[in-house]
C-alpha cells in the first residue's frame, strides 16, 4: 500500500492516521511529477493525474484524450500500450524517492523494554480539560520532532527535499498547538497547565509556537 511506504510514514504530521498518511501522499505526488525531468512527458503525467490547469476534478477518459495528444499517441494506443507504462514510470518515481529516503539512524540491535510503574489513568483525568491538556502536549512534541528533524536535515546535502518536509509538518504542529493553546484559555481561563507533578505558563507554552524555521 502506498500509504504505508515509509517515505509517506515520514511525511505526516500523524504518521498513525491514515487520513494524515493520505494526506502527505496528494501533497507528496504532485511534487515528485513535477520534478520529472522531461517536460513533454512531464505535462502528460500531469494531465493523466489531474494535476495541469483545468484538469483537476475531470473525468478520466478526456485526460487521457489530453495526454495521448501532448504525447503524439491516438487515444486508442494510449489506453492500451502507453498509459501503463506511463503509470509504470510514475511508480519508478515514487520508488526512486523510497530510496532517497533513507534513514539515518543506525538502529540499535538490542532490545529496549519499558521499565517501572505504569502511568495512573483514573476517573478524575476522564475530563475534557485533561484531554485537551493531553492534545497539548502531543502537538508541542510533534512540533519540538519536527523542528528537530527539519534543522538536522537543513544543511545535509541531499536532504534539502525532506527538510522542507519537516518544515511544513512543524508549520501545521505549530497551527494545531496555538489553536488548542487558545481553545483552553478561552474554555477555562487558566494561566497555568499542570503537567504531571509541574505546571507550565500558558504564555510560555504559546511561545514555542514562536521558534523560528
Amino acid at each position: 500500500m502506498l500509504l504505508d511506504l515509509r517515505s509517506v510514514y515520514a511525511r505526516a504530521v500523524v504518521p498513525s492516521d491514515r487520513r494524515s498518511r493520505l494526506t502527505a501522499f496528494n501533497e507528496l505526488l504532485p511534487r515528485l511529477i513535477a520534478a520529472m525531468g522531461d517536460p513533454v512527458y512531464r505535462e502528460a503525467v500531469q494531465m493523466l493525474f489531474g494535476l495541469a490547469p483545468g484538469t483537476r476534478g475531470t473525468l478520466l477518459t478526456p485526460r487521457r484524450r489530453q495526454a495521448a495528444e501532448r504525447l503524439g499517441y491516438s487515444l486508442d494506443h494510449f489506453r492500451t500500450r502507453i498509459e501503463s507504462e506511463v503509470l509504470a514510470g510514475v511508480a519508478n518515481t515514487i520508488y526512486d524517492d523510497l530510496l532517497r529516503y533513507r534513514s539515518r539512524v543506525k538502529r540499535s540491535s538490542e532490545s529496549l523494554e519499558p521499565t517501572g510503574d505504569t502511568p495512573r489513568l483514573g476517573p478524575e483525568h476522564l475530563t475534557h480539560e485533561e484531554e485537551l491538556i493531553s492534545r497539548i502536549w502531543q502537538h508541542i512534541y510533534g512540533l519540538r520532532a519536527e523542528f528537530i528533524a527539519y534543522r538536522r536535515l537543513a544543511t545535509e546535502d541531499g536532504y534539502q527535499s525532506q527538510a522542507e518536509d519537516h518544515r511544513q509538518a512543524a508549520l501545521s504542529q505549530e497551527h494545531a498547538l496555538a489553536d488548542l493553546l487558545g481553545e483552553y484559555k478561552t474554555t477555562y481561563g487558566k494561566t497555568l497547565i499542570r503537567h504531571g507533578e509541574a505546571e507550565f505558563a500558558v504564555e510560555a507554552l504559546e511561545r514555542l509556537a514562536g521558534w523560528k524555521l
